[in-house]
């Protein structure tokens, strides 16, 4: 269509009518109170003409936004203030054209954008006391919704469309030069892309699929009459696709008599109308799908909710929420988002395999694509509704708030203020090992891993395990425990005792800059992490950090692997492929992936290196020893990833990766994530669920380097001094000289030295020259005075190999 554009002054009122005063004051007649006298109306015409503007600007019509999967065809939703597109007018088709010229302007091809005739038959209908007809022809309607679609306030809005004769007198001036300036064409396609025609349909295109859910081309010939008979008396429309007959007859009369009058003006023979006529309503109507409430599927409502969210924040759209909202919805903009929706149907399938809707525990995944951050999967076992009032009771018991299922608009995959997540469990360790391996510990460090160890961490917040005033972590099973490990090793069993010693080697804060790093975002505000960093305490109080006690949205935990799967390179999550405006043309801008190397590649290559062993990935198969997610050996593909249990069962997880997808898969309750035994006996079930998923949406190309010989071995390491029942000055001296920072535990631990006697190091073999080394003390639980004190092993052997590891572990 052509845009509108500025008009030229138009002169003077007797130029408007052609020259004829008798004319203007018909005109003025025709919408002034009859009572008035006609000097008095003449007089008031002229003043008022004199003080119009001489300019009439480009109309701008709100137009529905599409918003489609990543196959461009597949329809999420629609976001909308005024459901319209607008089309060239030919896309209208005949019929449609026909029926609206001969219902609203028989004469739209003849006049001048005026049809005085017709004023003057309107105006002796008034005086004789008759029902005054219609005198607006489709230019002056157009001219109308022009002027209420650039009022920018509510008197501006009544003013363009009350019936009052400074109304129809503006409609008249503008409505001649309109017609100087822009085709009969140009301004038919105008006004049928913005008349109203009911049920929140505005313009043909949408009243089309709106009542019969077909192009507007396609439509039969009563069918377009049926539209046709709407501009005048839209309400007559009202109810009838929720099926209310009540103004059934009215719809069907008007409908006919715009048939009738198709055929008297010839655009169509008697027969055909007669024909047309016998028609019922016929209606097809399709659902007026707007906003995410109403994506189809409903599930898809939350990957709908964080397009919106993400639309929000984009600068490109607006200097305000608010604003960049508003474009949204009267933009008319066709939007491609990353989501797969082949894979997102077979998420679902494979989510409620294992959970239905109606289940208190979510279960639940998102896939992201490493390198872009494209969200291709937000899979959950919830309905995305409103209507909570038949929801389940709550764990806690609490009245006030409904639950989360079966419907919630909660974000539960992507977390906000009021949806924290799900404490993330041992996935946490992924931070740390980063962070060690940043700080030159070699994949080759070795680390005792007893069943309890005595950590240096006050027993605080969160600490469930506590030895006197410090808090005492254990590892769930003998599988897990024994000897010394290399980080491969304990990466893959999962062992919280190593990484406890290698959290307070590298710093509590260096771990939780790492997964800042890495895209995780820390919702909760009053939590013992944030606590931490007000008080700057980190590093003493918040040993748990790397069991992962803290609630984390599965999008986060896929971003931060995905981060490490791109050899360091993080992408802010992106819903978004393409974005065409109602003109077609493409917004790249707000498209574009924004990455950024945020940690070294062969810092990234190690971690997923140590990954390997937690799938039992034969990439690595020399390296690996134990794998907590077994069943992955058969992927078939290069994988990686980490499990993880929350304290006490409140919830499970599994991340895994390709080098082309990335999924993060729960198992958790919502509404309170200090729900115990919520993930009893779904660790096989999730790693399941998150393996089809990363499945479907992996491209099955691509690998990963193998870590270099310094992130294997390490650059300049200092052996370590062995420590074997000596008094601990003397082994603080020992290491010291070595070049380490000698720390001694304040606890003590069993071994087989006498009770006080430092026995080991929480590092053993080599570390960076100057890194932090615990000298660990006995409690003498162990020691036998026949014992002949033979050299524990020192290396990273372990205990015998046992058939697998427990299910549910970390």
């Amino acid at each position: 269509m052509q845009k509108l554009r500025v008009l030229r002054p138009i002169g003077s009122l007797f130029k408007l009518v052609s020259g004829s005063i008798l004319a203007g004051i018909l005109v003025a007649a025709l919408v002034l109170p009859i009572v008035a006298g006609p000097g008095y109306v003449a007089d008031k015409a002229l003043d008022f003409y004199d003080t119009l503007p001489t300019e009439l600007t480009e109309a701008h019509a709100p137009q529905t936004t599409n918003v489609f999967a990543s196959d461009g065809e597949t329809l999420i939703t629609r976001f909308f203030q005024e459901n319209r597109r607008q089309i060239p007018l030919e896309e209208n088709g005949q019929n449609v054209v026909d029926a609206v010229l001969s219902a609203e302007d028989s004469n739209f091809r003849d006049h001048g954008g005026v049809d005085f005739p017709g004023l003057i038959r309107a105006t002796a209908a008034t005086i004789s006391g008759d029902n005054p007809h219609g005198a607006s022809t489709i230019t002056m309607q157009y001219v109308r919704n022009t002027l209420r679609y650039n009022s920018t306030s509510v008197a501006d809005i009544i003013e363009a469309t009350q019936r009052t004769p400074d109304r129809k007198l503006r409609e008249i001036k503008y409505a001649l030069d309109l017609e100087k300036e822009l085709s009969k064409d140009d301004i038919l396609e105008g006004y049928l892309n913005v008349v109203y025609l009911g049920n929140h349909s505005y313009g043909v295109h949408a009243a089309s699929y709106t009542y019969f859910n077909t192009a507007p081309a396609e439509l039969e010939l009563h069918q377009a009459a049926f539209i046709a008979a709407l501009p005048k008396y839209p309400s007559y429309a009202d109810g009838l696709l929720i099926g209310d007959t009540t103004n059934e007859d009215r719809i069907l009369d008007r409908r006919n008599w715009v048939l009738d009058r198709m055929a008297d003006d010839e655009r169509i023979t008697s027969q055909k109308a007669t024909q047309a006529k016998s028609e019922g309503l016929d209606l097809d109507p399709r659902p007026a799908r707007n906003e995410c409430n109403a994506a189809e599927p409903n599930n898809w409502g939350f990957f709908c909710d964080y397009f919106t969210d993400w639309w929000a924040e984009q600068e490109a759209f607006g200097e305000s929420r608010v604003e960049r909202l508003n474009l949204l919805k009267r933009g008319g903009f066709n939007v491609v988002t990353s989501l797969d929706p082949e894979a997102q149907q077979k998420a679902m399938d494979s989510v409620h395999d294992k959970a239905d809707n109606d289940d208190q525990r979510a279960h639940g995944s998102v896939a992201l694509t490493p390198g872009t951050g494209h969200v291709t999967v937000m899979a959950i076992n919830r309905v995305y509704s409103l209507d909570q009032s038949n929801n389940g009771p709550r764990y806690d018991e609490r009245t006030d708030i409904p639950s989360n299922y079966p419907n919630t608009t909660l974000p539960l995959l992507s977390g906000n203020d009021a949806s924290y997540g799900y404490p993330a469990g041992s996935t946490f360790k992924m931070f740390t090992l980063l962070a060690g391996l940043e700080e030159g510990y070699p994949l080759r460090t070795t680390i005792p891993s007893p069943r309890e160890y005595p950590s240096i961490y006050a027993a605080g917040e969160g600490a469930t395990a506590v030895c006197g005033d410090q808090w005492c972590p254990e590892n769930d099973s003998d599988w897990m425990s024994g000897g010394t490990y290399n980080l491969w090793k304990a990466f893959g069993r999962s062992s919280n005792t190593v990484f406890v010693q290698l959290q307070e080697m590298v710093g509590v804060s260096k771990a939780v800059e790492m997964a800042e790093r890495l895209g995780v975002e820390f919702r909760e505000p009053d939590s013992a992490l944030q606590k931490g960093k007000e008080a700057g305490t980190l590093d003493t109080s918040l040993g748990t950090f790397t069991l992962g006690f803290d609630p984390i949205p599965p999008i986060d935990m896929a971003e931060s692997f995905a981060t490490v799967a791109a050899g360091g390179q993080h992408c802010e999550p992106l819903p978004v492929k393409a974005i065409y405006d109602s003109d077609g043309t493409e917004w790249e801008e707000p498209t574009q992936p924004d990455c950024e190397q945020v940690i070294d590649k062969e810092i990234a290559d190690a971690a997923v290196s140590a990954g390997h062993c937690t799938v039992a990935y034969d990439g690595d198969k020399t390296r690996c020893s134990g794998a907590t997610a077994k069943q992955a050996s058969g992927f078939g593909e290069p994988i990686f990833g980490k499990t993880g249990t929350a304290d006490e069962e409140r919830a499970y997880w599994f991340v895994g990766s390709t080098p082309s997808a990335t999924t993060a898969t729960f198992v958790g309750d919502p509404d309170s994530y200090t729900h115990t035994n919520v993930a009893r006996g779904w660790g096989d079930k999730v790693i399941d669920t998150g393996l089809d998923i990363l499945k479907t949406t992996s491209s099955k190309e691509g690998d990963w380097e193998p870590p270099t010989k310094e992130m294997i071995k390490g650059d300049d390491l200092v052996k370590v001094p062995k420590i074997k029942c000596e008094d601990p000055s003397d082994a603080v001296s020992k290491i010291s000289a070595a070049g380490f920072q000698a720390r001694v535990s304040p606890t003590q631990s069993p071994s087989s030295c006498p009770k006080g006697q430092a026995y080991s190091t929480s590092v053993t073999g080599s570390a960076p020259s100057g890194a932090p080394i615990y000298i660990l003390i006995s409690d003498g639980s162990d020691y036998d005075d026949d014992d002949d004190d033979e050299d524990d092993e020192d290396d990273d052997r372990g205990p015998p190999e046992l058939p697998g590891p427990p299910r549910n572990d970390e």
